[in-house]
């Protein structure tokens, strides 16, 4: 028992002295996390588009889960600047409390501040203290949550992707757990269940906070934290949109084409590329190289088009390969692409359709190219299984020399 005790007293004693040298291993884990929240975005984001492209991920899920993880970085972001922020004035107001450890000498002021009742600036050195310790923990418990229902979509995404299964079935069982887990956690009874969500390190932390700041101040807070997150959140997934390719460009990106997403010369950042695109602005040769980017799930999507198209309103040929599901314009005159070559492309190598289109015969100046495509909407609920032709699929201006 004597031992036992002791050991008590050593974790008790070790516990203490960690949590008031906690200030130490918190900078240090705030600027390396800082460091590497900053990458993480945009690592995802390419992985997404991957996962888009090579393996048949549909837009809406690899979205929810970009948008989810997003959240969460961005949720971890806002609280360890500001606390880093918060630990440098601790730090400039410990060193005020060394240098003047007698705070306030009334007698060297003005007649007119020596009234003023001044706090020992060992007052606001506590309150900062906990102010930052509250902080760091704060995320834990709006980000876990997150993680949690974030990690579960990603496995259903794998058994999606693995089984090649309608997206329908994934978001179905996704929504049930949720309405499920929901349901659980706001029962006046005690279950298995919500017992196990209570009791882990999330819940526990989430009750911390409650029972101490209020309840409905917590969630205030974190909806608020949420709303906060929202631009940021926005600048991750700017032109993940492009990667929709079931919906034509809107109005801006179609009339304001960023050279960005269809010029190899100006991907500066080595992105994959979304739609059609070339190599240069200006064309000084007879013919004009056009890559189309491979979609596996398009791709795959072929039987399905030409069982429909016969019974569709849709004026289109037959699909014999890939490349027929696109239509190339230049000036509004339809061309022809005598060959197309599959190649790794572009800077990042990613897989696409390469042909040349004839440009001799242009005048010299701006040049319009536009794509129309034949999509396939798969099932999705009480829809889908149609043919949709996208006459604003993608657009770009080039410079015949």
């Amino acid at each position: 028992m004597e031992i036992e005790n002791n050991k008590k007293n050593q974790d008790l004693t070790w516990l203490e002295h960690l949590q008031k040298n906690s200030w130490e291993p918190e900078v240090i884990i705030s600027g390396i996390s800082l460091a590497v929240l900053f990458i993480i975005p945009s690592r995802l984001f390419d992985m997404s588009v991957v996962l888009i492209q090579d393996y048949g991920l549909e837009q809406i899920p690899a979205q929810l889960v970009l948008v989810y993880f997003s959240l969460i970085i961005t949720v971890f972001k806002i609280f360890l600047v500001i606390h880093l922020i918060m630990r440098f004035i601790w730090a400039g107001m410990l060193g005020i409390t060394y240098a003047f450890p007698e705070g306030v000498i009334k007698e060297n002021l003005f007649k007119y501040s020596q009234s003023v009742d001044y706090p020992h600036p060992n007052t606001y050195l506590i309150k900062l203290e906990r102010w930052c310790s509250m902080l760091y923990g704060f995320p834990i418990s709006v980000a876990v949550p997150i993680l949690s229902i974030t990690i579960y979509l990603s496995a259903l995404i794998g058994v999606y992707l693995f089984f090649n299964l309608n997206f329908q079935v994934v978001y179905l069982i996704f929504m049930i757990t949720m309405v499920v887990l929901a349901s659980f956690s706001f029962a006046g009874k005690s279950t298995r269940l919500k017992d196990g969500i209570g009791k882990s390190m999330s819940g526990t932390i989430g009750a911390v906070y409650q029972s101490h700041l209020g309840k409905w101040f917590f969630i205030s807070f974190s909806v608020g934290l949420i709303a906060i997150s929202a631009p940021f959140i926005s600048q991750d997934l700017r032109g993940f949109s492009e990667f929709n390719i079931i919906a034509n460009l809107d109005e801006t990106e179609y009339d304001w084409p960023n050279d960005r997403s269809y010029f190899e010369e100006y991907n500066s950042e080595k992105k994959r590329f979304a739609r059609a695109w070339t190599t240069k602005k200006t064309v000084d040769l007879e013919m004009l190289p056009i890559f189309l980017p491979r979609y596996i799930r398009d791709e795959n999507a072929t039987v399905y088009m030409n069982t429909l198209l016969p019974t569709d309103t849709i004026q289109w040929s037959i699909i014999k390969d890939y490349q027929d599901q696109f239509r190339i314009y230049i000036n509004d005159s339809l061309v022809q692409v005598q060959n197309w070559s599959k190649i790794r492309a572009g800077h990042t190598g990613q897989m696409a359709l390469f042909g040349q289109i004839p440009v001799a015969y242009l005048a010299p100046g701006i040049q319009e190219l536009r794509v129309e495509k034949l999509i396939y909407l798969p099932p999705f609920l009480s829809t889908g299984n149609e043919l949709r032709y996208r006459k604003k699929w993608a657009r770009f201006e080039f410079v015949k020399k």
